[in-house]
């Protein structure tokens, strides 16, 4: 994404997020992402995201420094946000007036996909990382460790909503494993299937939840990228 500055959506001091995946550097998930649950957080308002992102880029312009991108991640999983659609909006108007050059991507679980207006909200975007760890639902469950109601079909669905996407691919081992034979052939048919813009491989760069997950190095990331490339016929890259 070149120079992205993040946005985070979500309630701060703790991770908010529909998935428990073992790798992530936020640590596990300890908080219910129901509808009552997710309605006693504190989220911040479509005005205030929108406000605090116009100060910054009017910050970068006046010191003559550019950014490539405005990406909404955070400590979790930010179609959560109530009223994610407004919020979106919201950014896109503040980046058309201060910095229109700029992108507006986001990093999603997808698991959210059949929500009223997440679809919407993510279509207006210029681009939408997905994340796809998994071929089969018994590896989803491993690699992901969802937390609300989802199968592999769901995310068939939800991604053929989109406009475009672009799968981004965890790979571990160790206690977390997904680049054994039968794991990689369910995955490499999947994203055959999906057909996304470009899939996104990338491993550990830090601390995971689960100590027992370990890095895939990157020659055998480059490996998996040919591989899905020859067969899937969708374009990869190693991060």
């Amino acid at each position: 994404m070149g120079l992205s500055l993040g946005v985070n959506l979500l309630p701060g001091g703790f991770k908010l997020c529909s998935f428990n995946c073992p790798y992530c550097q936020c640590g596990w998930s300890t908080r219910k992402v129901d509808s009552p649950a997710l309605a006693s957080f504190r989220f911040p308002s479509a005005a205030e995201v929108a406000a605090a992102v116009g100060e910054r880029l009017r910050e970068l312009r006046g010191s003559g420094n550019g950014i490539d991108s405005l990406t909404f991640s955070g400590n979790g999983e930010p179609t959560l946000h109530p009223d994610f659609p407004d919020v979106v909006r919201a950014v896109l108007e503040v980046r058309d007036r201060e910095m229109p050059e700029v992108r507006v991507d986001i990093l999603t679980n997808g698991a959210h996909l059949s929500r009223s207006g997440v679809v919407g909200g993510l279509n207006l975007l210029d681009e939408r990382y997905v994340k796809l760890d998994a071929g089969d639902g018994a590896k989803l469950r491993e690699m992901n460790r969802p937390l609300v109601p989802l199968e592999l079909e769901d995310l068939v669905r939800g991604t053929g909503l989109l406009r475009d996407f672009i799968a981004q691919a965890m790979f571990t081992s160790g206690s977390c494993d997904n680049t054994d034979r039968a794991s990689l052939e369910c995955w490499i048919a999947l994203v055959g299937r999906l057909r996304p813009k470009a899939v996104h491989l990338y491993s550990l760069d830090r601390r995971p939840a689960d100590p027992g997950v370990r890095a895939v190095d990157r020659g055998r990331l480059e490996e998996i990228a040919r591989e899905v490339q020859v067969r899937a016929g969708v374009a990869a890259r190693v991060f």
